[in-house]
């Protein structure tokens, strides 16, 4: 859960050589920041936001983990549509993002990648930009230097990016070098009124920089996935005949990946749109697996988090009792039940108010008003399962029988013992 405030698949080779990279970059209680940068169209009216790493002070990072915790906070710990709204975002992209070595699996249709200025200009990257195209990516080229031989790159992506800083006296004769191949260029680091009227003049696209805007810090809070869930995951997805129920009940046995991937499922294909998800199940369905690849492996650069063993126990037996529940008195919803037990245990967990959880989740308004309000037939189920967990006296609004919730807790127990291990001790 994220809370804010102003301050194509992977292979599997991929997979396993992520598992050498550095923890992840959040302080020892789980708090992350992001930064994001406004740009600007030639009316100074907001065109979308460059969203930039930001790790803890003193940290030593590669491109690709960069990359990744920035997909990762953007996409399922903060959530798009709370970072962006509804504006498009541009992710600085090392080579094996552009090449498609490892999958970007924010929405095509509102997501710029960035190719840096350290990726080699070769063959294989056109042809990942291509591609990248081709699935309704804008690709764009990063601090972009000219050089000799640039032509096809330059004819093939959709916006380049001039420093205006850097480049001083060498600025207008690189605009008019770019233009001739691409005719959207955007001028960075404009610092002054006189650089802003001066590329406007120039014939300037896109403008960024200190004058019109200097980037936010948000912070948010994160619970990051097991290892040992994520790699079992990731094993799932990466088979051919990856079996949709295999691959509900690992997201479920761990309560980071849960929210993460319901949350990636809340955003729409359009722009704007936010689905509402009754379910994992459902969530697992509208994703797709090659999505659920992407976010899968981005998810191995991350470590173990740091929350409390018997609270991570408490959240699995209370989703699952849920669920268990359902199965007795309203075998449609168990599926939403499970859920919803699982996001009940989010404030426990992470130290934020229901209502913010569903500030980053696009549920149904009966999962909605189940968790916030204990309303309807799930709201009945979750009222009996607290009941039952804090030892408080049973109303039995699920309409359970005393004697199948006695049944239900000694098996969601028992499950939760058998789901918890492995992530609580990994090497095992």
């Amino acid at each position: 859960m994220a809370t804010l405030s102003s301050t194509g698949a992977a292979t599997t080779k991929n997979v396993f050589v992520s598992l050498a990279y550095p923890p992840a970059l959040t302080n020892g209680d789980g708090n992350f920041l992001i930064g994001r940068q406004p740009v600007f169209d030639g009316d100074l009216t907001l065109w979308g936001y460059e969203l930039l790493f930001r790790g803890p002070a003193g940290s030593a990072v590669d491109g690709e983990k960069m990359t990744a915790e920035v997909l990762l906070r953007a996409g399922m710990d903060i959530g798009l549509h709370n970072l962006a709204g509804d504006s498009r975002v541009l992710v600085n992209a090392t080579r094996p993002f552009v090449t498609g070595e490892i999958g970007i699996p924010l929405p095509p249709e509102r997501t710029v990648v960035e190719v840096l200025e350290d990726v080699a200009h070769d063959a294989e990257v056109l042809d990942g930009i291509r591609k990248l195209q081709a699935d309704g990516y804008m690709v764009a080229l990063d601090d972009y230097v000219w050089a000799e031989g640039d032509e096809a790159i330059l004819s093939t992506v959709d916006l380049v990016k001039l420093d205006v800083l850097a480049l001083g006296e060498r600025l207008g004769e690189h605009y008019d070098r770019v233009v001739r191949y691409c005719g959207r260029v955007l001028a960075e680091k404009v610092e002054t009124v006189e650089e802003l009227e001066m590329c406007k003049g120039m014939g300037f696209a896109l403008f960024q920089g200190y004058l019109l805007s200097r980037p936010q810090v948000l912070r948010g809070r994160t619970l990051t996935p097991g290892r040992a869930a994520s790699l079992r995951l990731i094993a799932q997805l990466c088979s051919d005949d990856a079996d949709p129920r295999s691959v509900e009940d690992t997201i479920e046995s761990c309560p980071g990946l849960s929210l993460r991937f319901l949350r990636a499922a809340g955003v729409g294909a359009a722009v704007g749109l936010r689905r509402p998800i009754s379910s994992i199940r459902e969530g697992v369905v509208l994703l797709g697996q090659r999505r659920m690849r992407a976010w899968a492996s981005i998810m191995l650069l991350e470590d173990t988090g740091a929350t409390a063993p018997s609270q991570l126990l408490t959240a699995l037996t209370r989703a699952r009792l849920c669920e268990l529940v359902a199965d007795v008195v309203e075998p449609a919803r168990s599926a939403s039940a499970f859920t919803l037990g699982m996001l009940s245990a989010m404030d426990m967990l992470m130290g934020v108010a229901k209502s913010e959880i569903l500030q980053t989740v696009t549920v149904t308004d009966e999962l909605a008003e189940a968790l916030l309000d204990m309303a309807g037939p799930l709201g009945g189920i979750l009222s009996d399962v607290l009941a039952w967990e804090q030892g408080k006296p049973l109303l039995m609004r699920s309409g359970v029988s005393l004697a199948k919730l006695n049944a239900a807790c000694a098996q969601a127990l028992a499950w939760a013992s058998e789901m918890f291990a492995p992530l609580h001790n990994p090497g095992s």
